[in-house]
């Protein structure tokens, strides 16, 4: 009789007791830039990056397997088909939390190797997508953006109907925006998003590309905001649209505390944009390009 009163109690308490909401869980936010595998110096672990989700409340990340990038000692240098295996292995394991980016090695891989993969679905129970797009990493696999061994992974997405994710870099470099811009402008109606809008601090570079895509309507450029300040990321939105800017994160670029990095960013959006803007951002844009359902 005292254990049954016991329980009572106990149960009646945790019921009272404040419940903690995850930080972002009611934004439902979409990261559109994780990665899984490893990378020296770097805490890359999916059970790192699924702690920070769980206790950030991220809704869905979008991960592609860095041991896919031609570094030897550094990452695995996976080639195409055992990079994208294990992430097909990781997401099938997480599908609630994870959606797949095909790793492209344009020096050495081919189109024809990447295509099986865009057909895998989640599972028998849910008839989803397991890869929504593809990654292209010009600097860490050793090619140009607009190299034309590039165009074959980019008639892939138009055929499947899915975006590109390059990473972008300063002006010269193979990863240049002026060089995506190159490539998108082949492949038109093929959705590219340029991760880092410029990574290392040359974001000016990245806008004005993007506006001018905008303005010529002659390719589908978009911005995402891993490791980019606030203001950068503010002042894209507002030259740009909030249609036009993504959330994402690297993740885990920063370790154990990842998202914490981002506190700042996300309560300027909150503070400085409208509701709907901040939807568009966080969630409705990638809900829309990568064909995420709700």
């Amino acid at each position: 009789m005292l254990m049954l009163l016991w329980t009572v109690v106990v149960s009646l308490v945790l019921s009272l007791w404040p419940q903690t909401q995850p930080a972002w869980a009611e934004d439902r936010i979409i990261d559109v830039h994780g990665h899984i595998g490893s990378f020296r110096g770097y805490d890359l672990s999916t059970a790192t990056l699924l702690s920070n989700v769980e206790r950030y409340g991220i809704r869905l990340v979008l991960v592609s397997n860095i041991d896919g990038a031609e570094l030897p000692g550094t990452t695995l240098n996976l080639d195409e088909v055992k990079a994208n295996l294990a992430t097909i292995e990781t997401v099938r394991l997480h599908p609630d939390r994870l959606r797949g980016l095909a790793w492209t090695r344009p020096e050495d891989g081919s189109p024809a190797k990447i295509e099986p993969f865009l057909r895998e679905k989640i599972g028998p129970k849910r008839n989803q997508p397991l890869f929504v797009g593809v990654k292209i990493h010009p600097e860490m696999n050793n090619f140009a953006a607009d190299d034309a061994r590039v165009d074959g992974y980019l008639q892939l997405c138009e055929k499947f109907g899915i975006p590109a994710v390059f990473h972008s870099g300063k002006r010269g470099s193979t990863s240049a925006p002026e060089r995506i811009y190159a490539v998108a402008r082949r492949h038109p109606k093929v959705p590219i998003i340029l991760y880092h809008m410029g990574f290392g601090h040359d974001h000016a570079n990245a806008v004005e590309v993007a506006k001018e895509a905008l303005s010529k309507n002659d390719a589908q450029l978009y911005l995402e905001t891993a490791q980019a300040e606030p203001d950068a990321v503010i002042g894209a939105i507002k030259q740009l649209g909030s249609e036009r800017v993504l959330f994402g994160t690297d993740a885990t670029y920063y370790g154990r505390d990842h998202y914490a990095h981002y506190e700042t960013l996300i309560t300027r959006l909150k503070s400085e944009l409208s509701a709907g803007d901040y939807e568009n951002v966080v969630r409705r844009n990638a809900e829309r390009l990568f064909k995420l359902k709700n």
